[in-house]
Formats: C-alpha cells, sequence, structure tokens
C-alpha cells in the first residue's frame, strides 16, 4: 500500500545525462539526423535514448513525422527542465572541484580573427580560464560545413542564405577598395583581388558588376585575408571588404568610379545544441558584444 501524499520517484534516477542530453539535441537542432551528428553518436542510437527517456517518463515527448520533428505539449514542458537538469549536473561537479577542464571548439573566419579574437579571447578567459578555446579558421561555408558535421561547437560566420538556422548577430557594410595609390581606369576591366568561389563576398560582386554590364578580371585570388592585403597593397586591384575594418593607407571606391552599392553582410552565430554549461552561452555574449563596441562612433 502507498502511502498518503508518497509519490513513486523511482525514475527519476533513471533520468541519467545521455538520455537528457540527446532529447535536448534533437529539440534544438530540430531532428535525429543532426543530433547524432552533434553527439557524435548513430542515429539509431539517439532514437532507442529517446525511446528509452520517453518509456521512463510514460508519455510522448516528440512526434515523428516524415522528416519533421516536432515536440509535444509534454515535450516542451520537460525540455526547460531537461535543459535546467544537466545545467545543474555540471554546476553540481564543478562546486566539489572534480570538473573536467572544458573544451570549446570555435570557428570563425580569419579576417575577423585578424579583428578583435584577441580581445575575445582574453576577456573570456579572465571569466572562465577552466575552458580552452580552439580555434578554427576558415570560409564560413568550410565552417558550417564543420559545425553540421559536429566538429565544432560555435561558428561566427556570414550569412549566405535566408533561411539560415543562425542567429543574426550583427550586419556588416560591404565596399569596394583598394590601395590608395590605385587609380581605376573607366574603360578597362576591372581588376579584382577575391576569395575563393564558395565567398560570398565574391558570388555578389560578380552578380553585381554582371548586372551592370561591366567587364572585370579576376588578377589574384586568396583564402587568406593577409594574402589579400599584401596583393592589393601594389596598388593593381581591387577588392571587397567591411567598410569598419578598412585597412590603413587604403580608399574606398564606389559609384563615382562606376561600381555598383553591395548589399550589407548579416554575421550570425551558430551554437550546438549539445552544450548546456553557461560558459558557453558568455561566450556568444562577448562575441555580441565586442561586434557591439566595434560600432560605436570613435
Amino acid at each position: 500500500m502507498t502511502a498518503i501524499g508518497y509519490t513513486d520517484t523511482s525514475n527519476l534516477a533513471a533520468l541519467d545525462s545521455d538520455l537528457l542530453m540527446a532529447f535536448v539535441t534533437v529539440a534544438e537542432s530540430g531532428g535525429f539526423t543532426a543530433a547524432a551528428k552533434h553527439l557524435h553518436r548513430t542515429q539509431s542510437t539517439i532514437s532507442l535514448r529517446i525511446r528509452t527517456l520517453e518509456s521512463r517518463l510514460a508519455t510522448v515527448l516528440i512526434e515523428r513525422n516524415s522528416r519533421l520533428v516536432q515536440l509535444t505539449s509534454d515535450g516542451e514542458t520537460f525540455l526547460v527542465y531537461a535543459r535546467r537538469l544537466l545545467q545543474l549536473q555540471q554546476e553540481a561537479v564543478a562546486a566539489l572541484g572534480r570538473s573536467r577542464p572544458m573544451t570549446l571548439r570555435f570557428g570563425l573566419p580569419e579576417d575577423y580573427a585578424d579583428a578583435w579574437l584577441t580581445a575575445l579571447l582574453a576577456r573570456f578567459g579572465a571569466q572562465h580560464p577552466q575552458v580552452q578555446v580552439h580555434i578554427h579558421c576558415r570560409m564560413s561555408t568550410e565552417l558550417l560545413e564543420q559545425f553540421e558535421r559536429g566538429f565544432l561547437d560555435i561558428v561566427l560566420a556570414v550569412r549566405h542564405t535566408p533561411e539560415s538556422s543562425g542567429r543574426a548577430i550583427a550586419t556588416e557594410d560591404v565596399v569596394w577598395a583598394a590601395h590608395q595609390d590605385f587609380r581605376l581606369a573607366p574603360t578597362r576591366p576591372i581588376p579584382l583581388a577575391l576569395f575563393p568561389e564558395q565567398c560570398i563576398y565574391r558570388r555578389r560582386a560578380l552578380t553585381a558588376l554582371a548586372g551592370m554590364g561591366r567587364d572585370w578580371r579576376i588578377d589574384a585570388t586568396s583564402q587568406s585575408p593577409s594574402g589579400l592585403r599584401v596583393i592589393v597593397n601594389q596598388a593593381r586591384t581591387v577588392t571587397l571588404v567591411d567598410r569598419r575594418w578598412l585597412p590603413e593607407g587604403w580608399q574606398i571606391l564606389g559609384e563615382d568610379e562606376g561600381l555598383p552599392p553591395m548589399p550589407p553582410a548579416t554575421l550570425e552565430v551558430h551554437r550546438s545544441p549539445s552544450l548546456t554549461h553557461p560558459a558557453f552561452g558568455d561566450f556568444i555574449t562577448l562575441i555580441e558584444s565586442i561586434l557591439t563596441e566595434r560600432e560605436r562612433p570613435g
């Protein structure tokens, strides 16, 4: 006989972190395949963990219709508590001094790393000295591929498609630029120095030039921003840069030189749904803070 007021909590001890993490990751990544990549597990393993969790809770958390994954009402409610449980577990272990060093795998384009990565790492290191940050500098498309495969935890990238799953955090004005000694001949093809073909700036530049019927030629290609700076400093080519990162000794070119205006670039952040520790949220907050500071005059 069960005593009045007594609740059977035997199943609560069975809500281990692997089950909770699988559920949170599926919910936030939008599917079992994506969750499997982020957690470096097979899709069947993730599915089994969700079924086990639902069995222990005696409810359905996720509706599975074709490729669509949607939380039930119970799933929406439990997601809030699952996140809290995972965070409390980490905080409890840390409070006992038993926590292992954490690693954050952060990816961003090299030009942004040059601009403010040092300040970001210094501030984050002061807040969370126990977290080791591994930096990966690649082009945005490459970073997002690595993120989708579960090899990166947080990515700052330039948005390439309107339907992107990243969260927009800043906008950059994109301008044509050249060395201050460069003079653009109005009747000759525009000599360009650009990033490789997968770069969104390059695609937009060539589309804009084609739209106005202006001839151009690719004189140089470099995946490295420092390589492009060396090339442009020879005062023979035109490139694209964010206005606020314009190097010293360069000039902005525009309609007076017969160049079309460029659309702004949206910076977005992608965070792995498997990250539950507050330190990772602090890292993203610092990125936003630094970008906001850079937007202020002076």
